[in-house]
């Protein structure tokens, strides 16, 4: 996977999120900032994150996806 193929795919799922990602290969790292997220813990946020990604982390075209959300404020 690459970078871009990571915000986009986040970023189709939670419109208006801003996504920096960073790493490379099977390893990366995502922050996520989303109204998506406003009212949710952060497990829920990390749950939402990863589950757009659950067939990669399986099969092991991901390795692995250290993840940081937030809302707006």
């Amino acid at each position: 996977m690459s970078p871009e193929v990571i915000r986009e795919r986040i970023q189709a799922q939670l419109p208006g999120a801003q996504v920096v990602t960073s790493g490379e290969d099977c390893n990366f790292a995502v922050e996520v900032t989303s109204e998506h997220f406003e009212g949710k813990k952060p497990i829920e946020r990390h749950r939402l994150v990863n589950e757009l990604f659950k067939d990669e982390l399986a099969d092991g075209r991901l390795h692995a996806l250290s993840i940081k959300t937030a809302t707006p404020e």
